[in-house]
């Protein structure tokens, strides 16, 4: 029992220490953010509140508010919501200049009236709750004043403009670092995913392929991780005015995560059609584990398209382009043999499902050529027809 408990104990340090470690510049940010807030509005900027420090409360709050905006939709979200706690601070402080502090006439109108204007406007539920609670917050906690104090609202400027600040100076170093490192992972795990489905239907193995379709199942959240990476890299060079000529590079990879997320929903299916397989009393063609083994190497070779695109290396990027179609008709030769014979129905349907990824990684890496594609189907005794776009 004690080894137990000593083991859950040592397992959750190790987990609390890998969070620490990933999100240090999440804390670093928070911590730096509301300090300077405060340090700015209660004593660069401390004259207008008389001597009072607990005044300039509301600027580390906002800090707080804007750094806890998730990365990507930071820049316009952050706004909004500091707008939201702008216009609550106006509120309230016109309901205890009208009504007084602490009442309840008061709390009842700043409460309609925050509310009632964040629902005009259609705003999302966080800026309504962020307007809303900074009005009630006057009305209900501050010292009674009638006086109008216009510092709040200056101090809660002052604390988001911070924060958003901080944001944007993390990442003007390197604005793309962020999709740069989140392509390279989504590739590396869709990549490990389609190796380890090759693994399972070569050794027939029902368990591992099931195993592997879980993992498969998982798959989306990397997509979505490269999908924020993009919305952060944008937001990023919102600010680095230097790196303008790089939005290109963010709309290209923006297509590309759509590329993507069609190919992580096919090697699902193919992931499936891998537990079937390996139930079948027959062996796996070893044709099928040729062209699965060469799939895995066109998703590296679109990672590196990726990679050469977001970094701005069009020769490498071009390289990378012809290589794909390359490996991508290899992917399907592999396949052909199997054609002049009669498969069960399980095999056929790999086939197909294997065509299909391998398309949506050619047109994730830009290199789905008409006579690349025609190429792919006259392989497999389809009908060609592709033109270029």
């Amino acid at each position: 029992m004690g080894k137990t408990r000593g083991a859950r104990l040592a397992h959750w340090f190790r987990t609390a220490w890998g969070r620490l470690r990933s999100g240090w510049q999440l804390l670093a940010a928070v911590t730096l953010g509301a300090t300077a807030s405060w340090f700015v509005a209660s004593r660069l900027i401390g004259g207008p509140h008389g001597g009072d420090d607990s005044a300039a409360f509301y600027a580390p709050a906002a800090a707080l508010i804007v750094l806890s905006q998730a990365r990507g939709v930071r820049l316009g979200q952050a706004i909004r919501v500091l707008a939201g706690i702008a216009v609550g601070v106006v509120l309230g402080e016109v309901a205890i200049w009208l009504l007084g502090a602490r009442s309840t006439a008061a709390i009842f109108v700043v409460i309609l009236a925050a509310a009632g204007l964040s629902i005009a406007a259609g705003a999302t539920g966080v800026v309504r709750n962020q307007l809303t609670t900074s009005a009630l917050f006057l009305v209900a906690v501050v010292p009674p004043n009638k006086e109008l104090e216009p510092t709040r609202l200056y101090d809660a400027l002052i604390g988001g403009t911070i924060a958003l600040l901080i944001t944007q100076v993390a990442g003007a170093r390197s604005p793309l670092a962020p999709l740069d490192t989140e392509g390279r992972r989504s590739f590396t795990e869709l990549s490990g995913v389609l190796d380890s489905i090759r693994q399972a239907v070569q050794r027939h193995d029902e368990k591992a392929a099931q195993a592997v379709l879980d993992r498969a199942r998982q798959l989306d959240s990397r997509t979505a991780a490269l999908r924020r990476a993009v919305l952060v890299a944008d937001e990023n060079l919102h600010l680095a005015i230097w790196e303008r000529h790089s939005r290109p590079r963010v709309q290209a990879a923006r297509a590309t995560v759509d590329q993507v997320d069609y190919a992580v929903r096919n090697t699902r299916t193919l992931a499936r059609s891998a537990v079937t397989l390996t139930r079948l009393p027959d062996p796996t063609p070893p044709q099928l584990g040729t062209a699965l083994a060469s799939l895995s190497q066109l998703t590296g070779c679109a990672a590196a398209v990726l990679a050469a695109v977001v970094s701005g290396e069009s020769d490498a990027a071009d390289r990378h382009v012809d290589q794909a179609g390359k490996i991508a008709v290899d992917t399907v030769q592999a396949m052909a043999p199997l054609l002049r014979h009669d498969q069960s129905l399980p095999v056929s349907t790999a086939i197909g499902q294997i065509r299909m990824v391998v398309i949506d990684l050619l047109r994730s890496a830009r290199a789905d050529k008409p006579e690349v594609l025609n190429a792919i189907d006259r392989t497999l005794d389809l009908p060609t027809g592709w033109k270029k776009r």
